[in-house]
């Protein structure tokens, strides 16, 4: 299938849904991939992102939405390779658009992953993400889109800056973030920031701190943190100095949930 045939309507046979699908989840914080969701999709080189970005919010032009790019597709290196490429768009924006006021968010998801059915791609569903797979040339990708509140600012949440080599992703950036948390008497929500911690460890929810990355920075990191020290684990670890070191290497040898690449 080209492009241009989804871009043009060409392409509206309905196919079959996805059904596979791998969560990830842990203890303070909620972070949903979506691993290999569909059979038949390959990984793509990041200068592919822009094609792929291309199509996916051609569809969501139709109801005035945009999908913005997060993880490595938020900083693309052209030669890397991606297995998926993970999105965002604002639930609340959606949910005007769709003129469904009252509906809870996972009415929104559901109705968004049809918009895409209907566009005439297979789509799969899990978590806050619709899984939509994006046939390009003789090949097709997996894109992950995250539909949360506050897309925009929760998409700087999950930019990262993540140095060449490293044998970390970004869902470790988050498990760092959230051990930092806890350890302070804080929770942090990735897709909203730094809530206080209820006595039986559950989120405070109506006890947001705050969701400005610059002062979430600071609170976990240090007075003279900014959202940059906050783009991988070593940039973290960097920023809290021999604490970091000592909080990585405790981490690394007693937290099984913690994986990092080989």
């Amino acid at each position: 299938m080209k492009i241009q045939d989804i871009l043009g309507g060409k392409f509206k046979r309905k196919i079959r849904r996805g059904s596979r699908i791998k969560r990830i989840r842990q203890e303070d914080f909620h972070l949903a991939e979506g691993g290999n969701v569909f059979d038949g999709t390959v990984g793509f080189d990041h200068k592919m992102i822009p094609d792929i970005m291309k199509i996916v919010n051609s569809v969501l032009q139709k109801v005035n939405a945009r999908a913005i790019p997060i993880g490595s597709g938020a900083t693309p290196a052209p030669g890397k390779v991606s297995g998926d490429l993970d999105m965002i768009v604002d639930v609340n924006q959606l949910r005007q658009e769709y003129n469904m006021p009252e509906e809870p968010d996972k009415v929104i998801r559901q109705k968004l992953r049809q918009t895409f059915d209907l566009a005439g791609l297979e789509t799969a569903q899990s978590g806050t993400s619709v899984h939509v797979k994006v046939p390009i040339g003789d090949h097709a990708h997996q894109v992950d889109i995250m539909v949360v509140p506050n897309a925009a600012n929760a998409a700087q949440f999950h930019t990262h800056s993540i140095p060449a080599g490293s044998k970390f992703k970004g869902t470790n950036k988050h498990q760092l973030l959230s051990i930092i948390a806890r350890e302070k008497g804080m929770l942090w929500s990735n897709y909203v920031g730094l809530f206080k911690r209820l006595p039986n460890g559950k989120k405070d929810p109506n006890g947001l701190i705050t969701s400005d990355i610059n002062e979430i920075a600071k609170l976990l990191l240090g007075p003279n943190a900014r959202k940059e020290d906050m783009g991988s684990v070593e940039a973290i670890v960097a920023a809290l100095g021999t604490e970091g070191e000592q909080l990585l290497a405790n981490i690394r040898a007693n937290d099984p949930n913690w994986k990092e690449l080989e």
